[in-house]
């Protein structure tokens, strides 16, 4: 009779993040079980969500559950995904090494723009993952170069914000953007943009 009072436990990256009720409370079982089977990051052990041996040592919420969630970024469960940003977003993130933060923000930024069209939140709180992104593109720059030298890779949300802008017709905004880019140095075809939406701005309408 006492083991219907057990409380629910699981391994894993899970326990390690002191997550287990907000995993059980979350998700149904199934979303449970498809996640712990869809999550398989290169070198992790099986299941790495609920088994076995955890990440050591412990991974930043923040981090750990923002490059979560691109894995289950999938028709059917996007609620997850979203989940696991939402959660995230409850951790501090002062501490945070300003590449992760970077790729984070990438990572939000591509969960919700995938369903702009079917969930009319998802381009707004993609816009705002692309802005949090552009606020630390300066810092995130130089501190790849600190780390890896040259060249700097390209940068996605300034990229999916300039888009975003043209389609919305504002070219300026677009190519301020671009120019914001180029300066700091993130690798891309900015200068090609900015000639062809001069073009876009300029054309009689």
């Amino acid at each position: 009779m006492l083991g219907i009072f057990k409380k629910k436990r699981v391994r894993g990256d899970i326990a390690l993040l002191g997550l287990e009720h907000w995993w059980f409370e979350t998700f149904t079982e199934e979303d449970r079980q498809w996640m712990a089977d869809t999550y398989a990051p290169m070198g992790a052990t099986a299941r790495p969500l609920i088994e076995g041996r955890p990440y050591t040592p412990r991974p930043h919420p923040f981090v750990y559950l923002s490059n979560a969630a691109v894995w289950f970024n999938k028709e059917g469960y996007r609620h997850c995904a979203y989940a696991f940003i939402d959660k995230a977003y409850e951790s501090p993130v002062d501490d945070v090494n300003v590449l992760d933060l970077h790729f984070a923000y990438m990572n939000h930024c591509q969960v919700f723009y995938r369903w702009r069209d079917e969930d009319e939140a998802a381009l707004s709180r993609a816009i705002a993952a692309c802005e949090r992104s552009i606020e630390i593109n300066e810092r995130a720059a130089q501190e790849w170069k600190q780390q890896y030298g040259d060249p700097v890779p390209a940068h996605h949300c300034f990229k999916q914000l300039a888009i975003i802008e043209e389609k919305r017709g504002d070219f300026d905004r677009a190519i301020d953007l671009c120019e914001a880019a180029i300066s700091s140095g993130w690798n891309g075809d900015w200068q090609k943009r900015v000639e062809r939406l001069n073009k876009k701005k300029h054309r009689p309408r």
